[in-house]
């Protein structure tokens, strides 16, 4: 094992850190589309990888802003999978296979290699870790404090195609070859369920703690049963939930590795649409509702999607935003923009706020449970700050000795591997620099209480002359407001902004401005919100731009966020019907007219309309038309049922359903 550099701090070190970052065709592999990856995270913030840079940067959860960098220049531009176990952080160059661990108390590596090939995956859940060679099919558990290994390594003699940790402690590895999930617990392989045919595009995911086998080739998915930690042996298939169509046939389906609740988003590639398979509604028969992500005019680009607090977020890569669709409401909301062009976007959830980051730019977001969204800067001006450790509280100067006799006893850690490591697992590393912890603190009282007395002791004689200056500083040049964040959610015809005060000196008003030419003034120091109007009807994507103005000058500008302006509309309105004036076999066919929404969300309005139910078994087929009409409905040889819905640029509203059968002949008016 070796040591590598110390990280990079802000302000302070967070007792609890987490992480969860992109990861590219290996994830692809285990079930996660390139670049997505979602897991658990401890302390309400997390960490965020930067490919360009180069480093790890945790964002404090409370306060929403980076407060700690961890560099990795062996994996500068590689694409790099964070774990986080609740002791500490695994990092996974998946380019290299290297398998790094950050000590959370101290912000040190400690890094090392498995196996003979890049393709790693790491799966981590509380005191448990295993490295998993995913061509190989190598099983290794480890100590995630250490990265020594534990028992003897389990061999399945085929590609792993998807792995997870259930809420039991028992690891389950999808293995397509056999069409298994093999379940392997304490180093020992337990039992194989057979879940698909032999050779099945097969991957898992984990939902709610249980294991969920995702078959493209059926297409289904197959719940593990949950019989308990102690009957892992009698465990078996639950009963198979089918998928609709477009599923089946030669499309993958994408989903997370692991999935909070019981809600399971799969993405069917290369057809813009996600189905929401919910595993315990109708009593455990499951649901499947299908979302269509068309109206969002999508890439080919698209991750895997995740789920929290009702909304489904799905990343689209090429477009370098998220697209954001309300479940409860059945509508998408403004998609989240995180890149100007193709992004590297990650996806992951913890305790209900989802966090994106674009690891290949400066830019991530957290949605809270109420889906307001929060920006944040990685590439913050004082994030470059050198780590002080907090654990050698000696005066500047010696700094560098401590960190220098903390680098000496690196080549015994890398050869010690588990007896070594061991005694000083990883929340402990201080033994190493212990001497060094020990002997400041004794040096430290001393010089300030020897220079301290002298020092004071002028001042003291000459106080009244000494203690106005100090004072008068802080009142007399007040600092400067730090940069404010912005975030801008879409509405009808407009945005919706708030502003709020970064760090710094105090903000009185919030200068705004906007890419449609608008500028005002608002007041400080937030959150405050206001609303800025388009007068278009183009749907025009409106960025905003804040200046904090305070006692002590003016701030940096706010980092740019923008939303379209424009929602989508609402329904169609007053349908009616008649004949065309024309019998369509043995009944008439209808002409039916509409009128457009009384919302139409601020942009141009067209309408999509998909016919289904021919009689000559005809497929359906969904057009697009400017005209609120459709010529011929019913009859003995035409469509029977219309879905009509209004669409502008911003997606398509609500979908009014039509059917000839349950009409009259008669002239509606």
């Amino acid at each position: 094992m070796r040591r590598l550099r110390r990280g990079r701090s802000l302000r302070s070190v967070s007792a609890a850190v987490a992480a969860a970052v992109a990861a590219l065709t290996l994830l692809g592999a285990l079930g996660a589309s390139p670049g997505t990856a979602v897991v658990e995270l401890t302390d309400g913030g997390s960490w965020l990888w930067s490919t360009a840079k180069g480093w790890v940067t945790h964002v404090n959860g409370p306060s929403g802003k980076p407060d700690f960098n961890v560099e990795l220049a062996a994996s500068r531009g590689h694409p790099v999978e964070l774990t986080q176990d609740g002791v500490s952080v695994l990092v996974t160059d998946l380019e290299t296979g290297e398998v790094s661990r950050i000590d959370p108390a101290t912000m040190e590596l400690v890094s090392r290699s498995f196996g003979e090939s890049a393709a790693v995956r790491v799966v981590a859940l509380g005191d448990l870790a295993y490295v998993i060679e995913t061509d190989t099919g190598v099983v290794t558990r480890i100590d995630p404090r250490t990265l020594d290994i534990i028992g003897e390594r389990i061999h399945l003699d085929a590609p792993v195609t998807g792995a997870g940790l259930d809420a039991d402690g028992v690891l389950w590895v999808a293995v397509a070859r056999s069409g298994e999930l093999i379940a392997v617990r304490d180093g020992r392989r337990l039992l194989a369920v057979p879940v698909s045919a032999p050779g099945s595009a097969l991957t898992m995911t984990v939902a709610g703690g249980r294991p969920v086998a995702v078959d493209a080739t059926t297409p289904a998915l197959l719940p593990v049963a949950s019989a308990g930690a102690d009957q892992v042996e009698s465990r078996a298939a639950d009963r198979s939930v089918a998928l609709p169509p477009p599923a089946g046939g030669n499309h993958r389906l994408t989903v997370a590795p692991t999935i909070d609740g019981r809600v399971v988003p799969v993405l069917v590639e290369d057809t813009a649409v996600v189905l929401l398979v919910d595993l315990d509604a109708n009593d455990g028969d499951a649901s499947v509702d299908r979302v269509e992500l068309a109206g969002q005019q999508p890439s080919a680009d698209l991750g895997a999607p995740v789920i929290a607090a009702g909304r489904v977020y799905v990343p689209d890569n090429q477009a370098g935003r998220v697209l954001v669709y309300d479940r409860a409401a059945g509508r998408f909301e403004e998609p989240i923009q995180l890149a100007g062009g193709p992004g590297m976007l990650t996806l992951f959830v913890r305790n209900g706020t989802v966090w994106m980051n674009d690891a290949a730019g400066t830019n991530a977001v957290a949605v809270d449970s109420d889906g307001r969204r929060h920006r944040v800067d990685k590439y913050a001006p004082d994030a470059v700050v050198p780590v002080v450790d907090k654990s050698v509280p000696a005066p500047p100067p010696p700094v560098p000795e401590p960190s220098a006799t903390r680098r000496r006893p690196s080549p015994p850690e890398r050869s010690s591997r588990p007896p070594a490591t061991a005694p000083v697992p990883g929340p402990q590393p201080a033994p190493l620099p212990g001497p060094t912890s020990t002997a400041p603190p004794p040096a430290l009282p001393l010089p300030s209480r020897t220079t301290a007395p002298p020092a004071t002791t002028p001042p003291t004689t000459t106080p009244p002359t000494t203690t106005p200056p100090t004072t008068t500083p802080t009142t007399q040049a007040p600092a400067a407001p730090g940069a404010p964040s912005v975030s801008v959610r879409s509405a009808s015809g407009a945005v919706v902004y708030t502003v709020t005060a970064g760090a710094g000196g105090p903000a009185v008003t919030f200068a705004i401005t906007t890419s449609t030419g608008e500028s005002t003034t608002i007041s400080g120091p937030g959150p405050t919100t206001n609303t800025s109007v388009t007068h278009r009807t183009d749907c025009p994507t409106v960025q905003v731009t804040a200046v904090a103005i305070g006692p002590g000058g003016e701030s940096p500008a706010s980092v740019p966020a923008q939303a379209l302006g424009c929602v989508p509309p609402g329904p169609i309105q007053n349908v009616t019907q008649v004949d065309n004036g024309a019998q369509s076999g043995s009944g008439w066919a209808k002409v039916i007219n509409w009128q457009p929404p009384a919302d139409d969300g601020g942009g141009t309005i067209t309408y999509v309309i998909t016919m289904s139910d021919h009689p000559g078994g005809s497929p359906p087929y969904t057009y697009t038309d400017d005209s609120p009409t459709i010529d011929r409905l019913g009859g003995a040889i035409d469509y029977q049922k219309a879905v009509i819905q209004a669409r502008n640029a911003a997606g398509a509203g609500p979908g009014t359903k039509k059917n000839e059968s349950i009409w009259t002949r008669y002239q509606l008016m």
